[in-house]
């Protein structure tokens, strides 16, 4: 199972040989590609060799580039991994209005509840309504209340005067994460042939990206309780050092049927129960619940 996240914050050359990753900079290191989840670059004068592109998509590890404000801001993604690529294609053309409602009413649900649980784990009062909030919430959400909720939760997790446009080092944090995630799901969405652009409710035609940002919903609440547990409110920028940190939320523990997995395997069982959804037409689908944050250890 890959588990390392490699960040690249110095340059140098990116390369591959006998199945491992060659970093190669004042001196050379070398890193299983089995073992890697993913690599980011944040350095503009990093140069990759096409054979280690090719091999990642092979291993299907995730790359990011990261651009001048140190955000992720492009990734690849392996193709040609479905063998039913056009029957997918045309599930999701095909998918009747009411299920697409029915599923954004879950994941709107279950977003709130995580975001209630985010709050109660850390002890900020006000918890209770964001559970009730979560009660109201109608087929395709219809009235909003993910609106509502989003607007009341950031304020008690940051305070009045937060929004989430504001420059600060939550905001480039949360952001950070978010794309970091965001990635995990456009990955394993290409993996089992869904075409990324045709979302459940999110629709910009100027998005390739549309479904990944509705699956990522209910897991926007884990990084926000991951960065508020472990970034100082009182740096000014994404140093080195907590972008690291952010980057080992991919290791941590979700719950889903009360079974603890790993982010990765939480979005895998989460994408085949979307398949399986769109293949019966019904709600099948199967959400991480937010838990106190534990790392997943490997071996």
């Amino acid at each position: 199972m890959s588990y390392r996240n490699i960040f690249i914050e110095n340059g140098g050359r990116l390369s591959v040989r006998d199945e491992q990753l060659v970093v190669s900079q004042n001196e050379e290191n070398t890193v299983p590609l089995e073992d890697i989840n993913c690599i980011v670059v944040d350095n503009s004068s990093t140069t990759v060799s096409t054979y280690l592109l090719s091999k990642i998509a092979d291993h299907d590890i995730m790359f990011y580039v990261c651009n001048e404000r140190h955000l992720p801001t492009s990734m690849t993604l392996s193709v040609n991994n479905y063998s039913r690529q056009l029957k997918r294609l045309e599930e999701q053309l095909l998918m009747p209005k009411p299920l697409k409602k029915r599923l954004w009413q879950s994941i709107i649900i279950k977003k709130i509840e995580n975001q209630a649980k985010c709050l109660e784990l850390l002890n900020v009062p006000g918890y209770e309504r964001l559970y009730n909030l979560s009660l109201s919430v109608q087929s395709g959400d219809s009235t909003n209340v993910e609106s509502t909720a989003a607007a009341y939760y950031f304020k008690l997790l940051y305070g009045s005067n937060f929004t989430r446009g504001n420059s600060c080092i939550i905001n480039s944090a949360l952001n950070y994460g978010y794309a970091i995630v965001r990635g995990m799901i456009a990955r394993t969405l290409v993996t089992y042939g869904f075409e990324t652009s045709i979302g459940l409710f999110h629709h910009n035609e100027l998005n390739n990206f549309n479904l990944a940002d509705d699956m990522i919903e209910c897991f926007r609440p884990l990084v926000d309780l991951y960065i508020t547990t472990n970034i100082p409110y009182n740096k000014t920028e994404l140093t080195s050092d907590i972008k690291k940190i952010i980057l080992n939320i991919t290791n941590q523990i979700v719950l889903i049927d009360n079974k603890k997995y790993n982010v990765q395997n939480a979005i895998e069982h989460m994408i085949m129960s979307l398949s399986t959804s769109i293949r019966q037409s019904e709600n099948c689908l199967k959400l991480p619940s937010l838990k106190s944050l534990e790392e997943y250890r490997y071996g």
